[in-house]
This record gives C-alpha cells, sequence and structure tokens, in this order.
C-alpha cells in the first residue's frame, strides 16, 4: 500500500514542481493560444479620413534598406514583411491618430508594432530629444501642439499621409 502512496506523492510534486512553471511561462501560453510571430491581425481596420504625419527617427532606423520599407508602408505603397519592430505613439487627445495608428498596426503581423497614448506635449518633449520611434499624428493636432519643430530636426523624417478618402 506504500508503494503507490508514495509513486503519486511523487508524480504530484513532480506535477507541480514542472506543470505551474510551464503553465505560467509566456512561452507556453503562446503556443496554447494559437498565436505566433507571424500571425497578422484578424481585422484590419479602415483608414480614417484627413491628413496625417508619421514621424520616424533615424537614429533608430538606420538601416535604409528596412526605412525605405517603413517608408513604402506607411505611404500606402506595396511593402514585403519588414523584419523590425516598431513603437508608435500617439497623442492622447488625438483620436483620428490613433484609429490611423490602429489600422497600420492591423495591417503588420501580431506585435510588431505596439501603441501607446500619451500626453501630447510630453509625446513631441520626448521627440525633440531623440526619445521615440514612430510617432502618428493628425494633421490638427500637429498643428495644434506645433509640432514643427520635431519635424525639422535633421534625425527624423516626416512623412504626410492620406488617410481614406470618403
Amino acid at each position: 500500500m506504500k508503494l503507490p502512496l508514495h509513486i503519486g506523492v511523487i508524480a504530484g510534486t513532480l506535477g507541480l514542481l514542472l506543470g505551474v512553471p510551464c503553465l505560467t511561462s509566456d512561452a507556453i501560453r503562446a503556443k496554447l493560444s494559437g498565436t505566433d510571430a507571424v500571425s497578422s491581425a484578424s481585422v484590419i481596420v479602415e483608414q480614417p479620413s484627413g491628413d496625417y504625419l508619421v514621424l520616424i527617427n533615424l537614429d533608430r532606423h538606420t538601416d535604409s534598406e528596412n526605412l525605405a520599407l517603413w517608408h513604402d508602408f506607411f505611404t500606402g505603397a506595396d511593402a514585403p514583411v519588414i523584419f523590425e519592430d516598431i513603437s508608435c505613439g500617439t497623442a492622447l487627445s488625438d483620436a483620428g491618430g490613433r484609429t490611423m495608428a490602429d489600422s497600420f498596426r492591423s495591417r503588420l503581423p501580431e506585435n510588431q508594432m505596439t501603441v501607446r497614448a500619451e500626453d501630447g506635449t510630453l509625446l513631441l518633449s520626448k521627440a525633440e530629444t531623440g526619445r521615440f520611434d514612430i510617432i502618428i499624428l493628425s494633421q490638427e493636432i500637429a498643428d495644434a501642439l506645433h509640432a514643427e519643430t520635431v519635424t525639422e530636426l535633421p534625425n527624423v523624417e516626416t512623412l504626410h499621409v492620406k488617410g481614406a478618402s470618403g
């Protein structure tokens, strides 16, 4: 009677020692959820209408080939798969800019582009010191926040993007 009890205790202990860490790890959760590094978004978010600025930090995008691919992607040209993750900032008060960023994110593989919203003045202040990757702003918010101080910097590429027409 002691042998089956001993085997049960050992099996239970090993199950806890190995099972709990495996089930709480991100890698196992990703495998169980069915998403992978190349899964794309299931719903494409439509672009809002209007004019937008996409600011790219050239200090963080030093590879001219990848920079050209991002340029094509943001301007709507056909772009192949881009093997680079990006972080995109938008202004809290800029609903159009956030929607445009979400539209871009929906066209990329899952988790390739993260979008965060923060105070517009703080966002542009960070941009002036080079502490950003990509910023997407509607033209109205860019004008209200005087974003030209950032767009004129030598390490910033500014793309003027048109949203959906209609």
